[in-house]
């Protein structure tokens, strides 16, 4: 398994965590041998209790609002607000573009915390303005 270094950017520049044990590790290939580095944001998914709350009280208060089943208000809520991705994929048409182009929401198990919760809040007033759903904040209610 390939091991995974932390650190953090300042000034355009990258100070590691471990760099001895980042040093140690790279001596484990020959010289000259080419490598792949990856730098990404460091992301903290979604928290248990924020998963609680959407599903304990904002899914379960739209659901039970409108009728739907909790997935399908899952799925709604997703399609709506969800980040999207965007796949273009297909044969060419006689002009030479994709033909099927499809935005995708995101799953929201792929969410950091901060994104979930604006995902959340979104949720939250869309269920206030289009529904008239009073749904309690967070730190409102027990899940």
């Amino acid at each position: 398994m390939t091991p995974v270094f932390l650190g953090t950017i300042r000034e355009s520049k990258l100070f590691l965590d471990k760099s001895e044990q980042f040093k140690q590790y790279l001596q484990t290939f020959p010289t000259g041998k080419r490598v792949e580095v990856t730098v990404e944001k460091l992301k903290h998914p979604r928290t248990n209790s924020q998963n609680r709350y959407y599903w304990g009280v904002v899914v379960h208060e739209i659901a039970k609002h409108t009728g739907y089943d909790p997935e399908q208000i899952h799925e709604l809520l997703k399609q709506m607000f969800s980040p999207k991705w965007h796949y273009a994929g297909g044969t060419l048409d006689d002009d030479g573009e994709k033909r099927i182009s499809i935005r995708i929401p995101t799953s929201t198990t792929r969410l950091d915390t901060l994104e979930f919760t604006e995902y959340t809040e979104k949720c939250r007033l869309w269920a206030n303005e289009f529904l008239g759903l009073q749904i309690p904040l967070p730190g409102e209610v027990t899940v």
